[in-house]
């Protein structure tokens, strides 16, 4: 008798445990529709499924990206993907298809790096009753390939957007935004595009306008990631006269993430001649990176020349860190000749962390002076 009566709620049980555990999916019947359009359907639709509290609104774009690497919430890195339920397997349910899709795009290689066309998901936490479009909570941007956790939130997915519907959309969103911390998620959402005409203007008019110093910097940061030659000019106007010290920092990255020979020579031009003195550091830090001869030859002089300690000290750790045999011997040269004797323990602390014989050599001739 006991057996029967497991065996008779064994099935509830087990019906109750996965429809705890379920993810909801609801998919926007016409994709014909426009991105915007498809919002105000999933608005309506995500507050009636999840009867008044929060629930999801998700649609991906296309990305070329590094075969290897991928992308969460604004953040690139590379390696393996996670072993968990990714986001297209909650989509369909089809993982092995997805893997197949993305080889089958083909990719282009140059330097040795592959790069393939991702699915990227733009997902927002959204709370909002049927008579409006709802307030977004949250924000976040991961490849299709990785997994994300919706608390068991409905999701209403919107499906594909190309890059111009995607931005207009995300556009009007931050205009509608109170929260400076989802307007700064909406920043990295619409940094990601790639093929978009309206993404470089709309992050330049940011970086340029009279929002928070945090929304600004995260504009000057996704401007150098969209490499563009035209986002010179705006980087180095904000790197150098810009109000707040965040924003300068930012542009001072952004230009260094240019392809350009022209932002290496805007980077030596900073390091050498802007006013303020972080600005002049972080360019010496940045122009480290290129490890170009013409950026070698400006560290050289910065550290030979500037009259602030620390920005030297900022070159002589950027040149440190260009592991070439010539490096070395500039190093040692500085370890012992240099005027300022701070100048000198850093260049001398620096040899003790080279492999190079040379280094100890120099290190035991200074010791036994």
């Amino acid at each position: 008798m006991r057996a029967r009566v497991i065996l008779s709620i064994l099935p509830a049980l087990i019906v109750l445990a996965f429809g705890l555990s379920a993810q909801d999916i609801v998919r926007c019947p016409d994709q014909n529709l426009s991105l915007g359009e498809r919002w105000k359907w999933a608005a309506r639709t995500g507050a009636r499924e999840a009867g008044g509290k929060e629930y999801w609104i998700g649609y991906c774009i296309e990305r070329l990206m590094n075969e290897d690497s991928y992308m969460n919430s604004g953040n690139f890195w590379s390696g393996s993907m996670e072993s968990r339920r990714s986001i297209y397997d909650l989509i369909s349910g089809d993982s092995t298809r997805h893997a197949e899709g993305r080889r089958s795009w083909g990719g282009m290689k140059r330097n040795n790096i592959v790069k393939v066309l991702k699915e990227v998901a733009i997902l927002f936490r959204v709370s909002g009753s049927l008579s409006d479009e709802g307030s977004i909570k949250k924000l976040d941007v991961s490849n299709m390939e990785l997994s994300v956790e919706l608390r068991n939130k409905p999701l209403v997915w919107l499906g594909r957007a190309d890059d111009d519907q995607s931005v207009g959309l995300l556009k009007d969103l931050f205009v509608r935004q109170s929260s400076d911390v989802v307007k700064k998620d909406l920043m990295t959402a619409i940094g990601i595009h790639q093929n978009s005409r309206e993404a470089f203007p709309f992050l330049a008019g940011v970086l340029k306008g009279d929002q928070a110093d945090e929304i600004r910097s995260q504009a000057a940061f996704w401007l150098g990631q969209q490499n563009r030659s035209e986002g010179l000019a705006v980087l180095i106007a904000a790197a150098r006269d810009d109000r707040s010290a965040k924003v300068k920092e930012q542009a001072v990255f952004g230009i260094s993430q240019l392809s350009s020979e022209e932002s290496t020579e805007a980077l030596i031009t900073l390091a050498r001649k802007a006013r303020d003195t972080k600005v002049r550091a972080k360019a010496a830090f940045w122009l480290g990176q290129k490890a170009s001869e013409k950026a070698v030859a400006a560290l050289e002089s910065i550290i030979a020349d500037d009259e602030v300690t620390d920005v030297q000290r900022q070159a002589l750790y950027a040149l440190a860190q260009i592991h070439t045999a010539e490096g070395v011997d500039r190093l040692i040269k500085i370890a012992t000749t240099h005027p300022n004797p701070r100048i000198r323990k850093q260049a001398i602390q620096c040899l003790g962390q080279s492999d190079d014989s040379r280094a100890l050599d120099a290190l035991i001739a200074i010791v036994r002076k």
